[in-house]
């Protein structure tokens, strides 16, 4: 059995493309994660304790993004999703990241990578 919680539309902003402004000028970033765990203690106590904080990962997440400085989304989704496997109770996640502001004449770009934990 596989449980999840879904974060959404995470919004953050940071040097990330390869063109000489985006290097300077940070770019908005929107993240959709997908955390797979496992609620069967948390069920069974109700405590916080016993299942992952999204409010602390979606900080920590927005921390993350906001200091970063990488060329393609693609990096970037690799390094978030290391950072966020730190905790061991995230058994799996799923990362969309978004880059509204990537192309002319298009909604926006984005990469989506699914890691586990080892």
């Amino acid at each position: 059995m596989k449980d999840s919680i879904i974060i959404k539309n995470i919004e953050a902003s940071c040097l990330i493309g390869i063109n000489p402004n985006e290097k300077i000028n940070p770019q908005p970033i929107i993240i959709n994660l997908k955390l797979f765990t496992s609620f069967k203690k948390v069920s069974q106590s109700d405590q916080i304790e016993d299942t992952i904080n999204y409010s602390k990962l979606v900080k920590s997440v927005k921390e993350f993004i906001s200091k970063s400085k990488y060329n393609l989304l693609e990096t970037l989704s690799e390094r978030l999703a290391k950072k966020i496997l730190e905790n061991k109770e995230i058994k799996e996640v799923e990362i969309e990241l978004i880059k509204p502001n990537a192309l002319i004449k298009s909604e926006n770009v984005s990469v989506i990578i699914i890691r586990k934990n080892k």
